[in-house]
């Protein structure tokens, strides 16, 4: 058993999928600089598998493997145990039961038993030392689960960092001014991490995260940091400056599969239209395909078994990003990786057909990156290859216009998240000044 009692540790709980971990990658790269111990806790099998098929998660994790420890908790059991707990939780919750004697004591010995089969899961290196002064780390959904508030009763003296799972942009108004206090309060154990006030503002569910004893802190995205950024800049750079002695053009595609955003026969024919779209205007090409995580099955499958041109990865898009010369996105924040390597990216994607989740403008709607101006628009597959003949005039090269304010700001906070994490380990005594 590792002796945790005299090192400093940080504890990551993955639930979900690769983009949790993906987010925090460049702050736990800080804190082994900061000769931090990591121990990454998978809470599903789900989980625990995206992060194996994530080339730069696993790369990250398996470079630093006698620092980081794994350990997988998911199984059937355990992931059915958590699901109806969490639901239970909810419900006691919004049903006031703890208003009712009777009832609260029922549930108060039935979330004693949860508690007890959860922290019995749990590595005996960790529960052994749990007066200890550890670093939390977890998805801020995370917050509204029953653990949470279990981890925090044991792990008392532990301070506790909840983070978003993607960079994605949660605000429509990108012209309103949103309030921050720059007041910020160190000494409070519990902290948000959001990339700007703005995402606060729609996330904020008047419960456990607009709690006073949650620190709202707006970092931007780390991943967007100039130097956590910067090797791969240079390699896409590199690569697309060899446009003119290469005798194919590789494409990256963004996809999303169907699913509560985009129905089956529209996920088909986007495919299909993007491959015609392709074919008509660059004849020799290379066409590299990243899926959505959630993207199974996916109609990629089938049609990378009938062309060869076409391969489906699993690499990391910044890391996808630079070996190619232009990007087509389904709709995603994987948009915004591409853009900040530099790559032209085309944003395939019908809004006003696909409105979930989409901003509205006047009577119609429009995409967040749109708005932006870091894509090219194409709604439908006429716009597609238009876009595409531009690129291939303009030796797809990044054309130079002004994005909007709003994420000259975003990458501004991306720029200075370490001054932040840096501030709390000063505060709490985890390194000196």
């Amino acid at each position: 058993m590792t002796n945790l009692n005299k090192e400093k540790v940080a504890i990551v709980f993955i639930s979900g999928s690769a983009g949790e971990l993906d987010w925090i990658l460049p702050i736990l790269d800080y804190l082994l600089q900061k000769k931090f111990k990591i121990k990454i806790i998978f809470l599903s099998r789900h989980a625990l598998k995206s992060v194996e098929e994530n080339n730069m998660c696993n790369e990250f994790i398996n470079s630093k493997n006698n620092k980081i420890d794994t350990i997988s908790l998911g199984g059937y059991l355990f992931e059915k145990i958590e699901r109806i707990g969490y639901l239970t939780y909810r419900g006691f919750l919004k049903l006031e039961f703890s208003k009712i004697p009777l009832i609260n004591s029922l549930f108060k010995f039935y979330f004693s038993f949860l508690k007890f089969l959860f922290i019995r899961k749990l590595p005996k290196d960790i529960t052994d030392f749990k007066d200890n002064k550890f670093l939390f780390f977890a998805e801020f959904p995370g917050l509204r689960r029953p653990r949470d508030k279990w981890i925090k009763e044991m792990f008392n003296s532990s301070i506790f960092f909840y983070s978003p799972h993607s960079p994605h942009i949660y605000v429509e108004d990108l012209d309103k001014q949103y309030e921050e206090s720059f007041q910020k309060d160190f000494k409070k154990d519990s902290f948000l991490l959001l990339g700007h006030p703005g995402d606060f503002e729609i996330i904020n569910d008047g419960k456990e995260l607009a709690s006073e004893d949650l620190e709202k802190l707006f970092i931007g995205h780390p991943k967007y940091s100039n130097n956590w950024l910067r090797n791969l800049k240079n390699e896409s750079r590199l690569f697309r400056e060899t446009c003119k002695a290469r005798n194919k053009t590789t494409i990256l595609v963004l996809s999303r599969g169907y699913g509560s955003y985009l129905d089956e026969s529209s996920h088909i024919k986007m495919v299909d239209n993007t491959i015609e779209a392709i074919e008509n205007q660059v004849p020799n090409y290379s066409l590299l395909v990243k899926k959505h995580p959630r993207e199974k099955p996916s109609h990629w499958d089938k049609v990378s078994t009938e062309n060869k041109a076409i391969e489906v990865l699993n690499e990391h898009i910044l890391q996808l990003a630079t070996k190619v010369d232009f990007v087509i996105s389904f709709w995603g924040s994987g948009s915004m990786d591409c853009f900040m390597l530099g790559v032209p990216v085309i944003e395939y994607w019908n809004p006003i057909k696909h409105h979930k989740q989409q901003v509205p403008v006047d009577d119609t709607y429009t995409t967040i990156y749109r708005k932006l101006g870091i894509v090219l628009e194409a709604s439908d597959e006429l716009e597609l290859g238009e876009q595409i003949s531009r690129l291939k005039n303009d030796q797809y090269r990044l054309s130079v216009k002004e994005v909007h304010p709003y994420f000259d700001q975003l990458i501004k906070r991306s720029n200075q998240w370490n001054e932040t994490i840096e501030k709390i380990l000063l505060t709490k005594d985890f390194i000196l000044d």
